[in-house]
């Protein structure tokens, strides 16, 4: 996809590191970006990509690297995980010789999602522990060669220009395949004819609503590739998990434990002929100075602020998270804004009564959506998603 930044033509690529688990995807994305190693690295609990801009043969590219940051230890990834990707790149660790005999399982899954039109990396990564290795340099080079890959060793600990070369070389050979990388506007249009025709025999009224959900719908399409990211934010033990639950069908769980690392969930979010792709982003309060919370805050587009109506502290804290996403966000205003306060189930022996007015005081005074809900009794939750994804496309 090709958009304008500070008046430059850019060209969006998506590249995705497939593997299995401690092969070192996650180093290797934040040597290229960050140029940062840590030996000490967890594997990492929540999809996430990064973004960096760089420049080849004159070509300003915003480059966009998706890791699977944990899920390759259940062997399942969504189909929206591959959507768009031009590079794919296969992870192994030259230590360890069950990581190479994986391979053809990632080769499997990304070409069953996508084909085999992505340009295919093959990366032997910790090449820094040749006395420790167990793969060969021929036999990366072999299973590159008979799958059409291009293959490279390297090491994210040691080696960050041959890892930028690798990088390099495999969106020159990208952009050779695809020499005409834009946005697929025909697609677009058509879909916006066949609404409109809709809309007219609806009537006038719902025709104005429909056309304003629809512009600010295909500018979704083209920006955000039709995914909406809802993050939920407040102190531990507010009950944002058991929310994220209720949402996604799950039971209820008095004793669910506190999110460790960043996880999302998805959810498809229909209107018509409009469908989305939702991630509901559920995060570790621990981890709100890492770069993949960073991430998070700046891609969603509507911010979920939990608080426990028998906890005044959680309560106070509501300005902090709102201070938090406009620290890292330069402009919320076409953002959406929701306070919840959670567990209305409660005796109001139990709960804070005026807690939940000044919710809805605090809610005015940030242009914000109020609501009192349980996660426990499920009261308030259903539909809440639809109702907060409605009001962001018509922006209000």
């Amino acid at each position: 996809m090709k958009h304008s930044i500070n008046n430059e033509e850019t060209l969006e690529l998506k590249m995705i590191l497939l593997g299995e688990s401690a092969v070192g995807k996650t180093s290797i994305i934040s040597r290229y970006v960050d140029d940062v190693f840590s030996g000490n690295l967890m594997t990492s609990t929540t999809m996430s990509y990064v973004q960096k801009y760089i420049t080849i043969n004159n070509q300003k590219i915003l480059l966009s690297i998706w890791d699977t940051v944990g899920q390759e230890r259940f062997r399942s990834l969504s189909k929206l995980f591959f959507n768009d990707t031009k590079i794919v790149v296969l992870v192994y660790s030259i230590t360890d010789k069950k990581t190479f005999e994986e391979l053809d399982f990632w080769l499997n899954l990304y070409k069953e999602c996508i084909g085999d039109e992505a340009i295919l990396g093959i990366a032997g990564n910790k090449a820094d522990l040749f006395l420790e290795q167990e793969v060969n340099e021929e036999k990366g080079e072999e299973y590159a060669k008979k799958n059409g890959g291009i293959f490279e060793m390297i090491s994210a600990k040691e080696n960050k220009l041959g890892l930028d070369n690798f990088i390099n070389k495999l969106i020159v050979e990208c952009l050779k395949k695809f020499p005409n990388l834009i946005t697929n506007k025909k697609s677009i249009k058509l879909f916006q004819q066949d609404t409109e025709r809709e809309e007219l025999k609806a009537g006038c009224c719902t025709g104005k609503k429909n056309k304003r959900i629809l512009r600010k719908y295909s500018d979704i399409i083209k920006e955000n590739k039709g995914i909406i990211n809802i993050v939920f934010l407040g102190e531990i033990s507010t009950g944002k998990t058991n929310i994220i639950n209720r949402i996604t069908k799950k039971d209820f769980n008095k004793d669910e434990e506190h999110t460790s690392g960043l996880i999302d969930y998805y959810y498809k979010y229909k209107n018509g002929k409009m469908i989305l792709d939702v991630l509901l982003n559920d995060v570790d309060n621990n981890k709100k100075k890492s770069t993949e919370f960073i991430n998070i805050i700046k891609k969603s587009s509507i911010y979920f602020l939990v608080y426990d109506v028998k906890d005044r502290s959680s309560f106070i804290n509501i300005d902090y998270w709102i201070e938090v996403i406009k620290k890292i966000k330069e402009n919320i205003k076409e953002d959406l804004l929701y306070i919840l306060a959670n567990k209305n189930d409660l005796s109001d022996g139990e709960k804070n009564i005026k807690s939940i007015e000044e919710g809805r005081n605090l809610a005015q005074e940030y242009n914000a959506k109020f609501k009192a809900i349980s996660a426990k009794d499920n009261e308030g939750i259903q539909g809440i998603i639809e109702e907060s994804i409605n009001s962001y496309l018509e922006g209000s």
